[in-house]
């Protein structure tokens, strides 16, 4: 076994655990869908938190095959996958009872929620910047009409949603965001 293989199977063993987390909660949901009210957003910040995930662990597993991790990477990759965990355990309520309506639950949670996903997509784009090596890399790095895509269309709605109370337009930026993940993303993975 590899020191990559290594490094992604401890990874990915906790970047399951969000995904595991998230479709849990949505299990929770379902079965008592006739006591909650659950409304629009939590399903699309569930919906976003895992395509965001199955981003990231696409991106990482390509970009990383070639970089031997050692102890810094292992604590950074860490960091970030406990920051998605963090933020996929807080996308539905542990009591429902306690949380009627998801919405409110949503209103109350989803900056620590898209935050978390922000923090974790800002360190790990840093992270990919210091083990590229070179300024080279980062002019290359910066200029990819991936990074400018996601720097442009994804970061600023991400904070927008930490910031506007709208729940309608919430959604709309939420679906924007699930849009961008099913279509960009797919069509790069279908291309390759």
């Amino acid at each position: 076994m590899s020191g990559f293989e290594f490094f992604f199977g401890f990874f990915g063993l906790i970047l399951g655990l969000s995904v595991v987390e998230v479709i849990t909660g949505f299990g929770k949901v379902l079965r008592r869908r006739e006591a909650i009210r659950l409304g629009w957003v939590t399903p699309l910040l569930a919906l976003f938190v895992l395509l965001d995930v199955a981003s990231f662990w696409s991106v990482s597993w390509t970009r990383m095959q070639d970089v031997e991790p050692g102890y810094l990477l292992l604590l950074i990759g860490m960091a970030i996958a406990g920051i998605y965990y963090l933020a996929s355990s807080l996308v539905f309520p542990d009591d429902l009872d306690t949380w009627p309506s998801l919405d409110e639950f949503y209103d109350r949670h989803k900056r620590w929620v898209v935050g978390g996903v922000w923090t974790a997509k800002t360190l790990s784009h840093t992270a990919l910047l210091g083990v590229a090596g070179g300024w080279g890399a980062v002019q290359t790095y910066w200029t990819s009409p991936f990074i400018l895509i996601v720097a442009v269309w994804l970061f600023p709605l991400m904070l927008a949603i930490c910031f506007v109370r709208n729940r309608t337009a919430n959604a709309v930026m939420l679906t924007l965001m699930i849009l961008f993940y099913l279509f960009f993303m797919g069509g790069v993975a279908f291309l390759n």
